[in-house]
């Protein structure tokens, strides 16, 4: 990581989870790059809230105007899921895994909190396929385990992420939130035995890649041609490496995912 992303994960771990950092010196130009990255993700609230813990540091240098923007920020509607919103019927592009799914979601007699957490487990899944490192939610499932751990059944949980095959998802999570948040494995009950940091780094170098502009791939005619095209061809290359590279995580949804938006890609197509 560059010192941006240092001082970036320092200071959610310090506004998130009152760890104690000390950051490093940066420029106007590097604290700027921050906010960017920052707002990109929708974590600046978070960040401001550590840049107000670490305010007396001596290489916590902002300018007036730069406080002014991080306290907008602070303010910054944040678009966080009610429980209606997240226990929701959700989807897997998988139609076996996805109705062992459903099957799980509609057993109104399991524990609320568990399922609120294989939710969360199966969201940033999707959303690593799809888009890339989410962190907002990663940062959401940490909140989750600090607060409501002992409200969950973990021994349910893993039942449940077994028969949809999220074992190695599941602990790639893990490693992200050791990795990027200082979490340790006896903070994760749902991590297992197998919490390997270095597989966060194929995650967490997608950070540097990560754009303001999610492109999506989709195939067109031109009204004078027979001949059909892609647009966003270079998304369409990101997807399919992202595809490829968590294809070990998660074999049965990473395939089905990628054939589901090639699949839904064909519908612009004009007839």
């Amino acid at each position: 990581m560059n010192i941006i992303q240092r001082n970036f994960f320092r200071l959610i771990k310090c506004g998130v989870y009152g760890t104690a950092e000390t950051l490093e010196p940066m420029s106007k130009h590097k604290w700027n790059k921050l906010y960017q990255m920052g707002h990109l993700h929708n974590v600046n609230p978070f960040i401001y809230q550590g840049l107000l813990k670490c305010k007396d540091q001596f290489n916590l240098k902002l300018l007036p105007k730069q406080w002014q923007q991080w306290e907008l920020a602070h303010f910054q509607q944040m678009q966080d899921a009610d429980d209606e919103e997240l226990l929701r019927p959700y989807k897997l592009t998988n139609p076996i895994i996805n109705r062992q799914l459903q099957n799980i979601l509609d057993d109104e007699q399991s524990d609320i909190n568990t399922r609120r957490m294989l939710i969360q487990i199966i969201r940033i899944a999707r959303h690593i396929l799809n888009w890339g490192l989410p962190l907002r939610l990663l940062i959401d499932l940490g909140v989750n385990l600090r607060d409501n751990t002992e409200k969950v059944d973990y021994e349910v949980l893993n039942e449940w992420i077994t028969r949809l095959r999220f074992t190695q998802m599941a602990q790639l999570e893990s490693a992200l939130l050791i990795e990027l948040f200082g979490f340790t494995a006896d903070d994760i009950p749902f991590a297992g035995g197998d919490v390997d940091s270095k597989k966060a780094n194929i995650v967490a170098r997608e950070l540097a890649e990560y754009t303001s502009n999610h492109q999506n791939f989709y195939f067109s005619q031109s009204p004078d041609s027979i001949f059909v095209h892609a647009s966003g061809g270079n998304a369409l290359i990101s997807h399919i490496r992202r595809s490829a590279r968590y294809m070990r995580f998660i074999p049965s949804e990473a395939f089905t995912n990628f054939f589901a938006s090639f699949a839904h890609s064909l519908t612009h197509i004009e007839e």
